[in-house]
């Protein structure tokens, strides 16, 4: 489909009088005109430009770099949306992904990032550390990895669960040359034990919570360091238990369930880039339950 002029000029007059309502009225046009124009605009273009609130718009990143070619002469806004659409089908540029600090540290997270960067080796990855949802749009994120006890900010945001997987207690055997070893969950009222925030509220009561942190790389090491028992995801610990570092307590009685929820903003507006990351994490993890 062929971006029409008349939906870039609608865009320019949007972006001019900060809303779309602003510049309907400014030119007497119908708001619900404009607003199905610039829809019409962003699925010619594959894109999206505007985040639209209540009373006012916003550009993004896609929406700033063509209103930045937009006033200039034709062949440079010819050129500017040949550059949109591009971007959208080349495997180039950067792919920015936001996930907790302990699944970074995870062995699964970096056999994927050297997958994904020896299959497209012309795009830049930059990971950020984020435990809590976040706005993608404004902050310019492609995706989040996130616990699903988390709530997304943003309903609106494709969620798809991946990456489910049993929890589990550990700790280290340096510990419990100390402690006796637990036999029961009420044992557990015996000892320290080390957690994440997510999984404090589906501890028993009146446990000594010894360490609460959203970094489970640090809570895997403060267990590995005999601090207590820690309340960790089998995946991020398998490397420490055949190695010997951690003990799995109460295998048969006491297990939960972990997932990871995989966000993006839209389905419709999908730069090939991010599909591809998709793809891979979908191939990846399914494997690994």
């Amino acid at each position: 489909m062929k971006a029409s002029m008349d939906d870039l000029y609608l865009f320019i007059l949007t972006v001019r009088h900060g809303g779309i309502s602003a510049a309907a009225q400014a030119h007497g046009l119908q708001r619900s005109k404009v607003s199905r124009r610039l829809q019409e605009l962003e699925k010619a273009l594959g894109c999206q430009l505007l985040i639209r609130t209540t009373r006012q718009i916003e550009l993004t990143e896609h929406g700033r770099l063509l209103y930045q070619h937009i006033n200039q002469p034709l062949s440079d806004v010819n050129q500017a949306i040949s550059l949109l659409k591009n971007q959208q089908q080349s495997l180039q540029g950067v792919l920015r992904i936001a996930v907790p600090a302990a699944f970074i540290a995870s062995t699964l997270f970096a056999e994927l990032l050297d997958d994904y960067a020896r299959q497209f080796p012309d795009i830049t990855l930059e990971i950020i550390h984020r435990h809590e949802s976040i706005d993608l749009k404004r902050e310019n994120v492609d995706l989040q990895l996130l616990p699903d006890v988390v709530d997304i900010i943003n309903e609106d945001y494709v969620q798809q669960v991946f990456f489910p997987s049993k929890k589990g207690l550990f700790c280290s055997p340096h510990y419990l040359l100390n402690h006796p070893r637990p036999e029961s969950v009420n044992a557990l009222f015996e000892h320290a034990i080390l957690t994440s925030s997510y999984d404090s509220s589906i501890l028993p009561e009146g446990l000594t919570i010894r360490l609460i942190s959203e970094d489970l790389g640090l809570v895997n090491k403060m267990a590995q360091s005999g601090h207590g028992i820690a309340l960790l995801p089998m995946i991020l610990v398998r490397q420490q238990l055949q190695q010997g570092q951690l003990i799995h307590l109460l295998p048969d009685i006491y297990q939960s369930e972990i997932a990871m929820t995989l966000v993006y903003s839209s389905r419709q507006f999908l730069p090939e880039k991010t599909r591809s990351m998709i793809n891979l994490l979908r191939d990846k993890f399914l494997n690994h339950h």
